[in-house]
């Protein structure tokens, strides 16, 4: 037997194992199946977050916003007619 051969008899028999587990122990085996659905739940959220903020992120990069002093207006019109 080759190596290959006989880790892939010893998966087999891991998950034939894991699915008679699963059926005489239903409740830890749909707590597992939560459990494992919700952590990949959450790392999806979170690299779509991480992905909003780095797209957010070099948005602002190119936007540059130069700020424009007011000019201050002189009323020279008002004076002269006083």
């Amino acid at each position: 037997m080759t190596t290959a051969v006989s880790l892939l008899i010893l998966g087999e028999v891991i998950f034939a194992l894991f699915i008679v587990w699963g059926f005489m122990h239903e409740e830890r085996f749909v707590a597992f199946e939560d459990k494992i659905i919700f952590a990949v739940l959450r790392a999806v959220r979170r690299k779509k977050a991480h992905r909003e903020i780095a797209r957010r992120e070099k948005i602002n990069e190119k936007v540059v916003y130069t700020p424009v002093k007011p000019v201050k207006r002189t009323t020279a019109s008002r004076d002269s007619a006083a």
